[in-house]
Protein backbone atom coordinates (compact mmCIF):
# COMPACT_ATOMS: atom_id res chain seq x y z
CA UNK A 1 0.00 0.00 0.00
CA UNK A 2 1.34 3.42 -0.98
CA UNK A 3 2.36 5.75 1.82
CA UNK A 4 -0.28 8.32 0.81
CA UNK A 5 -2.98 5.62 1.02
CA UNK A 6 -1.78 4.58 4.48
CA UNK A 7 -1.98 8.19 5.63
CA UNK A 8 -5.49 8.49 4.20
CA UNK A 9 -6.59 5.32 6.00
CA UNK A 10 -5.13 6.53 9.30
CA UNK A 11 -6.85 9.89 8.90
CA UNK A 12 -10.15 8.15 8.15
CA UNK A 13 -9.75 5.89 11.20
CA UNK A 14 -9.09 8.91 13.41
CA UNK A 15 -12.19 10.64 12.06
CA UNK A 16 -14.33 7.56 12.70
CA UNK A 17 -12.99 7.28 16.23
CA UNK A 18 -13.73 10.96 16.88
CA UNK A 19 -17.26 10.61 15.46
CA UNK A 20 -17.84 7.53 17.60
CA UNK A 21 -16.64 9.41 20.68
CA UNK A 22 -19.00 12.32 19.94
CA UNK A 23 -21.93 9.93 19.58
CA UNK A 24 -21.06 8.27 22.87
CA UNK A 25 -20.90 11.67 24.57
CA UNK A 26 -24.31 12.60 23.16
CA UNK A 27 -25.78 9.32 24.41
CA UNK A 28 -24.30 9.87 27.88
CA UNK A 29 -25.62 13.45 27.98
CA UNK A 30 -29.08 12.28 26.90
CA UNK A 31 -29.06 9.63 29.61
CA UNK A 32 -27.89 12.17 32.18
CA UNK A 33 -30.67 14.60 31.32
CA UNK A 34 -33.21 11.80 31.57
CA UNK A 35 -32.43 11.41 35.27
CA UNK A 36 -33.63 13.67 38.07
CA UNK A 37 -30.11 14.42 39.28
CA UNK A 38 -29.03 15.16 35.71
CA UNK A 39 -31.88 17.58 35.14
CA UNK A 40 -31.18 19.45 38.36
CA UNK A 41 -27.43 19.57 37.67
CA UNK A 42 -28.02 20.90 34.15
CA UNK A 43 -29.99 23.82 35.57
CA UNK A 44 -27.63 24.54 38.48
CA UNK A 45 -25.88 27.39 36.67
CA UNK A 46 -29.04 28.89 35.18
CA UNK A 47 -30.50 32.26 36.11
CA UNK A 48 -32.62 32.16 39.27
CA UNK A 49 -36.20 32.98 38.27
CA UNK A 50 -37.90 32.55 41.64
CA UNK A 51 -36.96 31.65 45.19
CA UNK A 52 -39.80 31.48 47.69
CA UNK A 53 -40.63 30.17 51.16
CA UNK A 54 -43.99 29.62 52.83
CA UNK A 55 -44.94 30.46 56.40
CA UNK A 56 -43.33 27.99 58.82
CA UNK A 57 -45.11 29.04 62.03
CA UNK A 58 -47.07 25.77 62.14
CA UNK A 59 -44.04 23.56 61.58
CA UNK A 60 -44.18 23.01 57.82
CA UNK A 61 -42.91 25.28 55.07
CA UNK A 62 -42.88 24.85 51.31
CA UNK A 63 -39.67 26.07 49.66
CA UNK A 64 -39.46 26.64 45.89
CA UNK A 65 -36.48 27.47 43.70
CA UNK A 66 -36.80 27.95 39.93
CA UNK A 67 -33.93 28.38 37.46
CA UNK A 68 -33.49 28.76 33.75
CA UNK A 69 -32.85 25.30 32.26
CA UNK A 70 -31.49 24.12 28.89
CA UNK A 71 -33.55 24.67 25.72
CA UNK A 72 -35.62 27.46 27.24
CA UNK A 73 -37.21 25.31 29.91
CA UNK A 74 -37.64 26.13 33.60
CA UNK A 75 -36.28 23.80 36.28
CA UNK A 76 -38.18 23.80 39.56
CA UNK A 77 -37.19 22.28 42.88
CA UNK A 78 -39.78 22.12 45.67
CA UNK A 79 -39.00 21.02 49.21
CA UNK A 80 -41.48 20.31 52.00
CA UNK A 81 -39.63 21.31 55.15
CA UNK A 82 -40.65 20.11 58.61
CA UNK A 83 -38.77 22.42 60.98
CA UNK A 84 -40.20 20.72 64.06
CA UNK A 85 -38.57 17.34 63.48
CA UNK A 86 -38.17 15.58 60.13
CA UNK A 87 -36.26 18.13 58.07
CA UNK A 88 -36.98 17.67 54.35
CA UNK A 89 -40.13 15.57 54.32
CA UNK A 90 -40.46 15.58 50.53
CA UNK A 91 -38.49 16.87 47.56
CA UNK A 92 -39.54 17.09 43.92
CA UNK A 93 -37.76 18.36 40.82
CA UNK A 94 -39.55 19.08 37.52
CA UNK A 95 -38.89 20.75 34.17
CA UNK A 96 -41.60 23.03 32.72
CA UNK A 97 -42.16 25.21 29.70
CA UNK A 98 -42.31 28.91 30.67
CA UNK A 99 -46.10 28.90 30.26
CA UNK A 100 -46.54 25.80 32.40
CA UNK A 101 -44.27 27.24 35.07
CA UNK A 102 -46.21 30.50 35.21
CA UNK A 103 -49.48 28.63 35.72
CA UNK A 104 -48.04 26.18 38.27
CA UNK A 105 -46.20 28.77 40.32
CA UNK A 106 -49.22 31.07 40.55
CA UNK A 107 -51.28 28.21 41.94
CA UNK A 108 -48.55 27.09 44.34
CA UNK A 109 -47.96 30.62 45.61
CA UNK A 110 -51.66 31.16 46.30
CA UNK A 111 -52.32 27.80 47.96
CA UNK A 112 -49.19 27.77 50.12
CA UNK A 113 -48.76 31.49 50.83
CA UNK A 114 -45.25 31.59 49.37
CA UNK A 115 -43.26 34.81 49.67
CA UNK A 116 -40.17 35.96 47.81
CA UNK A 117 -36.88 35.50 49.63
CA UNK A 118 -33.27 35.54 48.54
CA UNK A 119 -32.00 32.28 47.02
CA UNK A 120 -29.56 32.04 49.92
CA UNK A 121 -32.38 32.28 52.47
CA UNK A 122 -34.35 29.57 50.65
CA UNK A 123 -31.36 27.24 50.63
CA UNK A 124 -30.51 28.16 54.20
CA UNK A 125 -33.83 27.06 55.69
CA UNK A 126 -33.79 23.78 53.74
CA UNK A 127 -30.27 22.85 54.76
CA UNK A 128 -30.73 23.99 58.36
CA UNK A 129 -33.77 21.72 58.64
CA UNK A 130 -31.73 18.79 57.32
CA UNK A 131 -29.01 19.43 59.88
CA UNK A 132 -31.54 19.72 62.70
CA UNK A 133 -33.14 16.41 61.74
CA UNK A 134 -29.70 14.78 61.64
CA UNK A 135 -29.22 15.60 65.32
CA UNK A 136 -32.17 13.27 65.93
CA UNK A 137 -30.78 10.54 63.67
CA UNK A 138 -33.20 11.32 60.83
CA UNK A 139 -32.35 11.55 57.13
CA UNK A 140 -34.08 13.70 54.48
CA UNK A 141 -36.43 12.36 51.82
CA UNK A 142 -34.62 9.96 49.41
CA UNK A 143 -34.95 12.38 46.48
CA UNK A 144 -33.46 15.29 48.42
CA UNK A 145 -29.88 14.56 47.34
CA UNK A 146 -30.94 14.68 43.70
CA UNK A 147 -33.19 17.72 43.84
CA UNK A 148 -30.78 19.80 45.96
CA UNK A 149 -28.32 19.86 43.06
CA UNK A 150 -30.42 22.70 41.62
CA UNK A 151 -28.91 25.07 44.22
CA UNK A 152 -25.58 25.03 42.39
CA UNK A 153 -23.21 27.65 43.82
CA UNK A 154 -25.90 29.57 45.76
CA UNK A 155 -24.46 30.24 49.20
CA UNK A 156 -26.86 29.30 52.01
CA UNK A 157 -27.67 32.11 54.43
CA UNK A 158 -27.81 31.58 58.16
CA UNK A 159 -31.40 31.34 59.40
CA UNK A 160 -30.48 31.36 63.08
CA UNK A 161 -33.00 33.51 64.91
CA UNK A 162 -35.32 33.51 61.90
CA UNK A 163 -36.70 30.00 62.30
CA UNK A 164 -37.13 28.01 65.49
CA UNK A 165 -36.24 24.38 64.92
CA UNK A 166 -38.07 21.93 67.14
CA UNK A 167 -41.01 22.92 69.34
CA UNK A 168 -40.62 24.16 72.89
CA UNK A 169 -36.98 23.18 72.90
CA UNK A 170 -37.13 19.65 71.52
CA UNK A 171 -38.04 17.69 68.39
CA UNK A 172 -41.78 17.34 67.87
CA UNK A 173 -42.91 14.62 65.46
CA UNK A 174 -46.43 15.28 64.17
CA UNK A 175 -47.77 12.37 62.16
CA UNK A 176 -49.07 13.27 58.71
CA UNK A 177 -51.91 11.51 56.89
CA UNK A 178 -49.43 9.58 54.72
CA UNK A 179 -47.20 8.41 57.58
CA UNK A 180 -48.13 4.74 57.88
CA UNK A 181 -47.38 2.53 60.88
CA UNK A 182 -43.99 1.52 59.47
CA UNK A 183 -42.94 5.14 58.98
CA UNK A 184 -44.10 6.12 62.45
CA UNK A 185 -42.25 3.19 63.98
CA UNK A 186 -39.05 4.05 62.12
CA UNK A 187 -39.15 7.70 63.20
CA UNK A 188 -39.90 6.86 66.83
CA UNK A 189 -37.16 4.24 66.92
CA UNK A 190 -34.63 6.77 65.58
CA UNK A 191 -35.73 9.43 68.06
CA UNK A 192 -35.60 7.06 71.03
CA UNK A 193 -32.22 5.56 70.12
CA UNK A 194 -30.63 8.96 69.39
CA UNK A 195 -32.24 11.26 71.96
CA UNK A 196 -33.64 8.96 74.61
CA UNK A 197 -37.16 8.66 75.98
CA UNK A 198 -38.57 11.98 77.22
CA UNK A 199 -36.43 14.15 74.98
CA UNK A 200 -38.92 14.51 72.12
CA UNK A 201 -42.68 14.73 71.62
CA UNK A 202 -44.97 12.78 69.31
CA UNK A 203 -48.49 13.62 68.19
CA UNK A 204 -51.05 11.68 66.15
CA UNK A 205 -53.32 13.79 63.98
CA UNK A 206 -51.13 16.87 63.94
CA UNK A 207 -51.41 17.35 60.18
CA UNK A 208 -54.54 17.76 58.12
CA UNK A 209 -55.41 18.05 54.44
CA UNK A 210 -54.59 16.18 51.24
CA UNK A 211 -52.14 16.45 48.37
CA UNK A 212 -54.79 17.83 46.01
CA UNK A 213 -53.20 21.29 46.01
CA UNK A 214 -50.11 19.88 44.30
CA UNK A 215 -51.77 17.83 41.57
CA UNK A 216 -50.84 20.42 38.95
CA UNK A 217 -47.20 20.31 40.05
CA UNK A 218 -46.97 16.61 39.22
CA UNK A 219 -46.34 13.34 41.09
CA UNK A 220 -46.20 14.96 44.50
CA UNK A 221 -47.14 12.92 47.53
CA UNK A 222 -47.27 14.32 51.06
CA UNK A 223 -46.88 18.00 50.17
CA UNK A 224 -50.20 19.38 51.31
CA UNK A 225 -50.42 17.98 54.83
CA UNK A 226 -50.31 21.43 56.45
CA UNK A 227 -50.81 21.38 60.25
CA UNK A 228 -53.65 23.29 61.86
CA UNK A 229 -52.08 24.15 65.20
CA UNK A 230 -54.14 26.51 67.32
CA UNK A 231 -57.55 25.28 66.09
CA UNK A 232 -59.26 23.68 69.07
CA UNK A 233 -61.44 21.62 66.74
CA UNK A 234 -58.49 19.96 65.00
CA UNK A 235 -57.66 16.44 66.10
CA UNK A 236 -54.48 16.36 68.12
CA UNK A 237 -54.05 20.13 68.04
CA UNK A 238 -52.14 22.15 70.62
CA UNK A 239 -54.51 24.46 72.51
CA UNK A 240 -53.12 27.20 74.77
CA UNK A 241 -49.88 25.31 75.23
CA UNK A 242 -51.61 22.07 76.27
CA UNK A 243 -51.84 18.98 74.12
CA UNK A 244 -55.03 17.00 73.71
CA UNK A 245 -55.14 13.30 74.51
CA UNK A 246 -54.32 12.14 70.97
CA UNK A 247 -50.73 13.26 71.40
CA UNK A 248 -48.41 10.58 72.75
CA UNK A 249 -45.41 11.99 74.60
CA UNK A 250 -42.23 9.96 74.32
CA UNK A 251 -42.02 9.77 78.09
CA UNK A 252 -45.22 7.69 78.27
Amino acid sequence: MAKSEQQRQKKLARKKAKDRQKKQQLVREKQRLASLSGKMSAAAAGKVLKSMVGNADQGLATVMIARQAPEGQVAVGVFLVDIFCLGVKNAVGVYYSPGQFSEMSSSLIEKHSLEDVSPGRARGVVEASVEYARTSGLSPHPDYRKVQLIWGDIEPESVEGVYEFGHEGKPFYMVGPYDDAATQGMVLSKLESTLGVGNFDFMIGGFAGSDAAFEEFGALEHFDDEPEIGDDEAAGAIVDGAVETRRIDSAD
